[in-house]
């Protein structure tokens, strides 16, 4: 199977979404399949919070001049022409086109899908309308309801949708998507934790032997709510718990949690590592006694599965369809947003040590049937049911003619239709391979 993956985050980008890709990528060329990648370049930014890795492209990987998102800094907007790419494109027969991302690359995947006539899938990775409140203007002009109302379009024109989480599910449900959806999370590569070694951490970030460890790994922003676990670390350490919170990640709310950590006299019980490797992010989680999480805006938590799969108990926020990673009681404990309650569990797991070897033994068995081997053959199955069921291009068409019907277009936008009808008709040649 030819099957073309369209995102608007890759390498050398390090997040969830491009994790995601590497190793569906991985496990799907090891059964024969042939994979391309269509991605933006590297770019240049001001940011300092996106991590980022060194990476080497090979022949399947087509990359796409980009500049620096305005919106989100650090992250690429991609420029969705490429001579080279469009050359090819036709020529590589794609069989399944399945974008990860709704911007400007996944604009291209879903034309692409349409005038091959391909059938499209496409992974809605992200909770967007949340991150457009809190990053896109601030949250001004209501941007939550136009990314919503967007989603939903996106969704719509696409063959199927995957989502990590029942969360996610419930949620396209209720905001009108009629496209089929399935529920896929994300693949764990169990055999790169082997080597992960928490005397090592310690060793790095000087941390005693003696000391119980609470860890988060994730982005610091706003939505990831890690203010929360400040508090809940200055709780215990009122009581004399010998613990402390370490931090792996960065964001732009680094510096008001680290004075927040310091204002409540907690400069040593709270470390900031910053952005680390990834063997030295599986250490951290080898090191750690318990995985901590109190985001309310995940999709599907992949870090909880990671914890997971090195027999960490899990204390988490409650947020409801997230997923089946922790069960109240029985690997961790899901709780209601409030420090008392959640400081009070983190002590009833590193007190009784009968009930820590339980949790932890029901922990690594949760993650194991995450293996990213298992999730690529539940992926060929929703390919092939996809390719079974898919519609010609008409229906799309159709969509696309009721739309223009039903969306008032702005007065200056239709007083400068002749003269982008006159730019575009001088831009045919560029154009000609979408024919």
């Amino acid at each position: 199977m030819n099957i073309g993956f369209f995102t608007d985050s890759y390498t050398p980008l390090v997040d969830g979404v491009v994790r995601s890709i590497i190793l569906y990528r991985q496990e799907l060329e090891k059964r024969g399949h042939k994979v391309y990648i269509f991605a933006p370049k590297k770019i240049k930014s001001r940011s300092d919070f996106v991590n980022r890795v060194k990476v080497k492209d090979d022949k399947r990987v087509f990359r796409f001049q980009a500049v620096d998102s305005v919106v989100i800094p650090g992250y690429p907007l991609a420029i969705p022409i490429s001579f080279k790419a469009t050359k090819k494109i036709p020529a590589l027969n794609l069989d399944i086109v399945h974008c990860q991302t709704p911007a400007t690359m996944g604009l291209l995947g879903d034309m692409v899908s349409l005038l091959e006539n391909i059938p499209k899938v496409y992974t809605y990775h992200t909770y967007y309308p949340e991150y457009a409140g809190n990053y896109i203007f601030s949250g001004k002009f209501k941007t939550k309801e136009a990314v919503q109302k967007y989603d939903v379009l996106y969704c719509n024109r696409s063959d199927r949708v995957i989502v990590p989480s029942p969360k996610l599910e419930n949620i396209l449900s209720n905001w009108g998507v009629k496209a089929p959806v399935s529920v896929l999370p994300t693949g764990i590569d169990l055999a790169e934790f082997s080597a992960a070694d928490g005397q090592r951490f310690r060793k790095k970030q000087k941390i005693a032997s003696d000391q119980k460890i609470l860890l988060f790994v994730g982005r610091l922003g706003i939505e990831k709510n890690v203010d929360f676990l400040v508090e809940v670390v200055a709780k215990l350490r009122a009581q004399q718990e010998k613990v402390i919170l370490v931090i792996v990640g960065d964001g732009k709310d680094r510096k008001d949690l680290e004075k927040k950590a310091k204002g409540l006299g907690l400069e040593d019980d709270v470390i900031f590592t910053g952005f680390l490797s990834r063997q030295d992010t599986l250490d951290a989680f080898a090191a750690a006694h318990v995985f901590v999480f109190s985001s309310k805006t995940d999709t599907q938590g992949l870090v909880l599965a990671e914890a997971a799969v090195l027999g960490k108990p899990i204390i988490m926020v409650e947020d409801k369809g997230l997923g089946s990673i922790v069960i109240n009681g029985e690997n961790g404990f899901v709780v209601p947003e409030d420090v008392d309650i959640f400081a009070e569990k983190v002590k009833i797991i590193l007190h009784d040590k009968e009930l820590y070897v339980i949790m932890s033994a029901k922990s690594k068995g949760k993650a194991w049937g995450l293996s990213i081997a298992n999730q690529t053959s539940r992926l060929l199955q929703i390919y092939n049911e996809t390719l079974a069921d898919h519609r010609d291009f008409s229906w799309r068409i159709k969509f696309w003619s009721g739309l223009r019907k039903e969306v008032k277009v702005p007065r200056w936008i239709k007083d400068k239709k002749d003269l982008a009808v006159k730019y575009f008709k001088k831009q045919k040649k560029l154009f000609n391979w979408f024919r």
